[in-house]
């Protein structure tokens, strides 16, 4: 079940330990690496944070329009052993920043995943997961600032061109995507036209390209993508409220 909730802020801790892993993934991690870095030696094994499930104790849950929950740190290769494992239960969510980027003519742009990253052609938001550069000295896990730094390293965008619209938590199955909308003044075609200039002068772009949506379906029209990208721009469409989808 897919669900966005509006939120205000974001109250995440790091705590110590590696995620749980179960004892047969844990001792697959090396070897599945081996194999994505011959495929793919573009790749690299840094940290990743992720956050307790919902239902357990310290879990991510949203009360009174913040979201809160613990975080713990392992290896990038254990998430994409996870992940490719098909997700299986271990108590974590896949927490990442969102960065909706909105258009003086009511569109959000959407990054389409370059082929030297873990999700070659995907489609959905500019962001990232969160790393321990994320985390303050007091151990809180800072959401925006992350959000912010994956805007401008991935599309050439500084949020302080941008109003602050609003912030949304969407709980995707293993996911949970914080997205936080900027409205600029410009329309989706300069955008895009923008982003792909800064693009075309990156030495280490993470994006292919650029695209403007305005509902799911052109969303999923423009390539593969994850429930939540779609949501999120069907929600955007529609408004604010407590969205649920089964």
């Amino acid at each position: 079940m897919l669900q966005i909730f509006p939120i205000r802020e974001v109250d995440v801790r790091l705590v110590p330990g590696p995620w749980p892993l179960p004892e047969t993934m844990r001792h697959a991690v090396a070897m599945h690496w081996q194999r994505l870095i011959a495929d793919n030696p573009h790749l690299w094994d840094g940290r990743i944070l992720g956050v307790q499930a919902p239902g357990t104790p310290g879990g991510a849950a949203v009360e009174d329009g913040v979201l809160r929950g613990l975080a713990r740190e392992d290896a990038y290769s254990a998430f994409l052993t996870w992940r490719d494992q098909g997700f299986a239960e271990i108590g974590i969510r896949n927490l990442f920043g969102s960065a909706l980027i909105a258009s003086s003519d009511n569109a959000l742009i959407y990054g389409v995943m370059g082929g030297t990253t873990a999700n070659a052609g995907r489609v959905y938001p500019p962001g990232g997961s969160l790393e321990p550069r994320d985390v303050t000295p007091d151990g809180r896990v800072d959401i925006e600032r992350s959000i912010a730094l994956e805007l401008t390293e991935e599309t050439g965008l500084e949020t302080s061109e941008a109003e602050v619209e609003g912030m949304v938590a969407v709980f995707d199955g293993p996911r949970i995507s914080i997205g936080r909308v900027f409205r600029f003044k410009q329309s989706a075609e300069e955008l895009v036209g923008r982003i792909r200039a800064d693009l075309d002068q990156q030495e280490h772009r993470e994006l292919a390209d650029v695209v403007a949506v305005r509902s799911g379906a052109e969303v999923a029209a423009a390539g593969s993508a994850p429930p939540f990208a779609e949501a999120i721009a069907d929600m955007f469409q529609s408004g604010w409220p407590v969205v649920t989808r089964g």
